[in-house]
């Protein structure tokens, strides 16, 4: 369906998305879902002490990634801006960078798997029998360990958690609960703001011991260590050495099993390459939920033409994400769509599993081929593929983070294919 991109208020939010999420409506109260919030994020970032504070839950992290997961900016975009704040060969710029690089890894290994990143890779590194089902304690955050019922909270108040409270809480889940990973990674993703299939399903993995070669796991005092009190009577206050042997039978730095020898393999390009083509004649430009941006290398490639903001109904149907994360994206895309209006482009926002909209647009508009901006969502490159044979279709790259034919068995391996590269930049 096309959406009048100022028409989407609170109050007819819920009814015209019915269907498409699930739990409570509510907005985050800390991400502003606009263009303008992100770049004043960005621009106010001073990534002085981030190596050293970052692993602590009040440390200068910059708390852009749900801007980054829907495309308002790029990995690259990123790094450049922070390398304009910094000398190149400081502590905290060398971090930060390694610190993206994780997200292109996992989008990486999100190409090279699919659907795969929700089985599990590799069986667990220690004698475990999972029970397969979220305790329902757990979920609501009732457990009665505020320092474990704290976290889903803020999961599902706000969208976001600092990366230590994500693993401290999926370790917790996998390990002391002995849940199956996949359930608190379907509830990880259902309120993250940031939540992309790659990186939150192969990190629940790498915590579980499914894509890695040892389980993660934590005690009391690494939480106090890093600003997060531990909760008391909890199964985790003990030495690493006492748990190693309780919840790991000695096997707490692997050795119970082998990583298999198949791993997963990028060859730094797209699901299909051919589709990386100049515009062509009296283009339509598609700017999809892995690109909302008014800075989008599409838009520098075709100036003043039509543009369709497209988010992939189907994708949310499936995924029925909380009302928080689904407004947010939608809020993300209906103000790009008011902007690129603002500048004077003809502008449809469409919700939509099929290309009707795409096609309807490229008619009234008299466009014969469709411009797009490329993705790291390998449903898009599908979509993309099959809309060519109704309309010809170009993809639009934004500079890359990074290109390499390599193994993803590690994010190690992936770094040193890639850091030359990405540092030289």
């Amino acid at each position: 369906m096309l959406l009048d991109p100022t028409s989407l208020t609170l109050d007819t939010f819920t009814q015209t998305f019915a269907g498409y999420a699930t739990g409570e409506m509510h907005t985050s109260p800390v991400f502003e879902p606009t263009l303008a919030a992100a770049k004043q994020m960005l621009a106010s970032y001073n990534p002085k002490t981030y190596a050293k504070t970052r692993n602590h839950v009040e440390g200068n992290v910059s708390r852009l990634n749900p801007y980054i997961t829907w495309g308002v900016f790029t990995l690259t975009e990123v790094q450049r801006a922070v390398k304009a704040k910094l000398l190149a060969h400081s502590k905290d710029y060398q971090k930060f960078v390694s610190e993206l690089a994780w997200k292109a890894f996992f989008r990486e290994g999100f190409m090279a798997l699919g659907e795969r990143v929700y089985d599990s890779l590799e069986p667990y590194k220690y004698p475990t029998n999972k029970r397969d089902e979220l305790p329902e304690a757990v979920g609501q955050g009732s457990t009665g360990l505020t320092c474990i019922d704290s976290i889903v909270h803020e999961l599902k108040e706000t969208g976001y958690l600092h990366n230590h409270k994500r693993m401290w809480f999926a370790a917790y889940l996998v390990h002391f609960e002995n849940v199956e990973w996949w359930h608190g990674e379907q509830l990880f993703y259902r309120y993250l703001l940031d939540g992309e299939p790659g990186a939150n399903a192969l990190s629940w993995q790498w915590v579980a011991s499914t894509f890695a070669g040892k389980p993660y796991y934590f005690n009391g005092d690494n939480m106090r260590r890093y600003g997060h009190e531990p909760c008391e009577d909890a199964p985790f206050n003990t030495s690493y050495e006492d748990l190693n042997q309780s919840v790991f039978s000695g096997y707490g730095q692997g050795g119970y099993t082998k990583r298999p020898k198949e791993q997963p393999f990028t060859d730094g390009l797209p699901p299909h390459p051919r589709l990386l083509r100049a515009a062509g004649d009296a283009p339509l430009v598609l700017l999809h939920a892995e690109r909302l941006s008014d800075e989008a290398e599409v838009l520098n490639a075709c100036p003043d033409v039509p543009v369709v903001v497209w988010l992939d109904s189907e994708r949310f149907k499936d995924e029925q994400p909380s009302w928080m994360r689904l407004h947010f994206a939608v809020s993300l895309a209906a103000d790009l769509a008011k902007i690129l209006e603002q500048q004077g482009r003809q502008v449809a926002l469409s919700f939509s599993g099929d290309f009707e909209d795409v096609l309807t647009c490229a008619a009234q508009w008299n466009c014969k081929s469709l411009a797009a901006a490329d993705s790291w969502h390998p449903d898009t490159w599908s979509y993309l593929d099959e809309l060519d044979e109704l309309l010809p279709v170009s993809v639009i790259e934004d500079e890359p983070f990074a290109r390499a034919a390599t193994s993803l068995r590690s994010f190690s391996s992936y770094w040193r294919a890639v850091e030359r590269e990405v540092m030289r930049r």
